[in-house]
């Protein structure tokens, strides 16, 4: 199953950090489901606590090789950048 239009990238800053993995989560399943490689979660900076927590969801997730802070250009530190494993 292939998701055609899917966007690489998710804006989750504003969210409360329940409801912003949960949709990260169902961002990461169709992200898998589209074979994309990479990623991009928005956060912002904000408090950190949303940046903190999905930085740490990330971690743990089977989906995902690697993540780094975005570059300047990316979006810097208010963005995570996402490689997804390939195993699929």
């Amino acid at each position: 199953m292939n998701f055609e239009g899917f966007e690489a990238t998710i804006d989750l800053h504003g969210e409360r950090i329940e409801e912003g993995i949960e949709r990260l989560e169902r961002f990461l399943d169709q992200a898998m489901l589209s074979s994309e490689n990479e990623v991009k979660v928005i956060h912002g900076h904000g408090g950190g606590r949303l940046k903190s927590a999905i930085r740490a969801y990330l971690n743990r997730s089977p989906y995902v090789a690697a993540s780094h802070p975005g570059e300047p250009w990316e979006g810097g530190d208010g963005v995570t950048i996402v490689t997804l494993k390939s195993d699929r």
